[in-house]
């Protein structure tokens, strides 16, 4: 039976995003539009990862510096080489995703948007929830991270039966491989010790790990604090860490590779992710496919699907650092008689390659078989919509 043909879009597309492409193509003919080889948010570029499967629109500035008659013109072009047959649109805020589905309803082409936005990420605001929901009315299916996401959409009124879950996903078995004892030692990294890895920016709330860690310090000394990334925060938790007098006890190791950061996993005992607000939360999957317990705010959108009656770790409220102690304290207790590692990493498994192949190939034929020719009147406010779009 031949393959659906369908194009993804995405901004910029590191490592997971190419890893998901070849999933996708285990079920689709699939190929992706990359926005531009350099991301707006995190200033990174491109996986270097060779692929034939991408065009990319922009290869010298973010998509944030080019104009929408450059985007659309050059978007459209490609979408016309690849006359798709479904497309698959990265979420409701980007300009270019707006303008494929501006494409596909002019050319009749059906469309899957992919949804990590959970009703509490933000105060919400009533006229941009309408705007979303009438953007809704104009997508076909949706491919969205878990029960979160997939019960904020159908609060903005989109039908149940047309969400699939399963878009949030790595590459399991690359978390899984042994890290070489050579590379861990290159790190220099303490015996015992909590990680956590992303941006130092203030929704991400380490302030509240650290004060919890200078708490835990009194209880267990031999304990370490290991944080990957940075950002422009790093100066205000590092004075932070200097005011509880934990130098020597908490590790700053800057942003490290895919590479690097599984070997960082695979010797830390527990993943600690604190963010007052978090779609999702992918360290979390690559921390049980890793073999580590997990301790994560009650926000991150990942929980009631990787933790919630799972024994692979807590969740905690995020306004409080004696809840996030008390969670440490139970992980060190555990620790004592329970292997993790199975645990977590049956319950990743169903977070997997063949749960994101089915799930959107699943999305993409409902998008065929659920498509209604919109009206002139949403065609014209969908070209407004984009027009004032800041």
């Amino acid at each position: 039976m031949k393959k659906l043909k369908v194009v993804a879009l995405n901004d910029t597309m590191g490592a997971y995003h190419h890893f998901r492409l070849t999933c996708a193509n285990d079920s689709l003919n699939c190929s992706a539009i990359q926005f531009s080889s350099i991301d707006h948010t995190n200033l990174w570029s491109a996986s270097s990862e060779n692929n034939k499967n991408i065009t990319t629109l922009f290869e010298d500035k973010p998509i944030t510096e080019v104009s929408k008659t450059e985007i659309k013109n050059r978007l459209f072009a490609v979408l016309e080489q690849i006359e798709p047959q479904v497309i698959i649109l990265s979420g409701w805020d980007a300009t270019p995703s707006l303008l494929a589905l501006s494409w596909a309803m002019k050319n009749n082409t059906p469309t899957v948007i992919i949804s990590e936005s959970q009703e509490h990420d933000f105060k919400r605001n009533k006229i941009k929830e309408y705007f979303k929901s009438f953007l809704l009315s104009l997508v076909d299916s949706a491919f969205v991270g878990g029960v979160n996401q997939k019960r904020y959409l159908v609060n903005l009124g989109f039908d149940k039966e047309i969400i699939f879950e399963g878009c949030d996903i790595v590459d399991n078995e690359f978390f899984m491989q042994p890290s070489g004892e050579t590379d861990v030692e290159n790190l220099k990294l303490p015996q015992k010790y909590f990680l956590t890895s992303c941006r130092f920016v203030k929704k991400k709330n380490l302030n509240i790990l650290i004060d919890a860690f200078a708490a835990l310090d009194r209880h267990y000394p031999e304990w370490s604090l290991v944080l990957a990334g940075d950002g422009p925060l790093r100066e205000e938790l590092e004075s932070l860490v200097m005011k509880y007098n934990l130098a020597s006890k908490v590790y700053f190791l800057g942003y490290l590779d895919y590479l690097e950061m599984k070997h960082v996993y695979s010797t830390a005992s527990c993943f600690v992710l604190p963010s007052t607000t978090e779609q999702w939360g992918l360290v979390i999957n690559e921390a049980l496919a890793s073999g580590i317990p997990v301790i994560c705010s009650e926000n991150v959108g990942s929980a009631p699907n990787l933790l919630s009656g799972e024994h692979v770790g807590y969740t905690f409220n995020p306004k409080s650092s004696e809840d996030l102690l008390d969670k440490m304290k139970k992980i060190i207790i555990d620790l004592k008689d329970t292997d993790f590692n199975s645990t977590t990493r049956e319950v990743i498994s169903r977070w997997d390659r063949d749960k994101y192949a089915k799930s959107l190939s699943n999305a993409s034929h409902m998008a065929i078989e659920r498509y209604k020719k919109r009206s002139f009147y949403k065609n014209l406010l969908l070209k407004l919509f984009i027009l004032i779009k800041q």
